[in-house]
């Protein structure tokens, strides 16, 4: 028995629930995406399509049969928090974009939340089917075939030697300043900044050790709760970025290894390139 009374049941129901969702993405994928069957959502950087619909009424059916007292968030139709006690939390294709374009970088995240905070968490990656998981004080495993391997994050600690990643909101030319320039400024002093696409996989990636440190804002929480519980469990950390504990309802989020040198030049640089957006703007209001 896990935390919060879950057991094994609910853990492997939900695991063979995100592997059957990620089934409908592939065969989708293999037998070709209609491209009328792609749709905007916020303009042309945000897109959905039949693969998202298919996998996520799939993905609700099932979780309504089994568990038809639970509350359900999902990206597509189920945009609110439940404030149900137990609430499933769904992504049924996290890296839509990637998708639609042929690139095998994208997930099914299935998480599922009591009391404001992930107990159960599942990403699925169809290209190499297998599936990232955790429950609290059970660790954070990789589950491959019939084999299980645990997962830790780096203890890398210096910035020059540190893989970083980052994502572009879809509102991206909203708010007073973007990403782009933490982007380049980190890119020079780090090893390097990625742009992966999926914060699902993103975040996978930082407990298996592959990356170091990821931020981004605008995320919502069917992006980010499975890899919450995920990247704890491998002994990360997660903090918004002015270093406060992040919820379900975060806007903002810096996901690490926990090296206090790697999170403080991802902050540093937040906070400067912020300062001098406020500059440029008063300047320009001055003229």
């Amino acid at each position: 028995m896990g935390a919060n009374g879950l057991d094994t049941t609910v853990r492997d129901f939900a695991i063979d629930l995100a592997r059957r969702a990620g089934d409908i993405l592939i065969e989708i994928r293999e037998r070709g995406l209609r491209q009328d069957s792609i749709h905007p959502k916020l303009g042309h950087f945000d897109i959905v399509t039949e693969a998202d619909l298919a996998s996520e009424q799939f993905i609700l059916s099932e979780l309504a049969a089994a568990f038809p007292s639970y509350g359900v968030m999902s990206e597509e139709t189920n945009q609110r928090l439940s404030d149900k006690e137990w609430v499933w939390i769904v992504d049924p294709l996290d890296g839509t974009t990637n998708f639609a374009h042929g690139l095998p970088i994208y997930a099914v995240n299935i998480g599922l939340a009591h009391g404001g905070r992930p107990v159960l968490a599942v990403t699925y990656e169809p290209t190499y089917q297998q599936t990232y998981w955790a429950m609290p004080g059970e660790g954070a495993w990789l589950r491959r075939g019939n084999s299980e391997f645990p997962l830790r994050v780096s203890q890398i600690g210096d910035l020059q030697h540190a893989l970083l990643a980052t994502g572009f909101q879809y509102s991206r030319h909203e708010g007073s300043y973007d990403r782009h320039a933490e982007f380049a400024h980190l890119d020079t002093i780090s090893q390097s900044v990625r742009r992966l696409g999926s914060a699902a996989l993103t975040m996978a990636w930082i407990a298996a050790g592959h990356l170091e440190a990821y931020w981004e804002t605008g995320l919502k929480a069917w992006d980010f709760a499975p890899g919450w519980l995920i990247v704890e469990e491998a002994g990360g950390q997660l903090v918004e970025f002015d270093g406060s504990p992040i919820s379900l309802d975060s806007q903002t989020l810096i996901v690490s290894n926990g090296q206090p040198v790697i999170v403080e030049a991802i902050q540093q640089t937040i906070r400067r390139v912020g300062a001098e957006a406020a500059l440029s703007g008063a300047l320009e209001a001055g003229h």
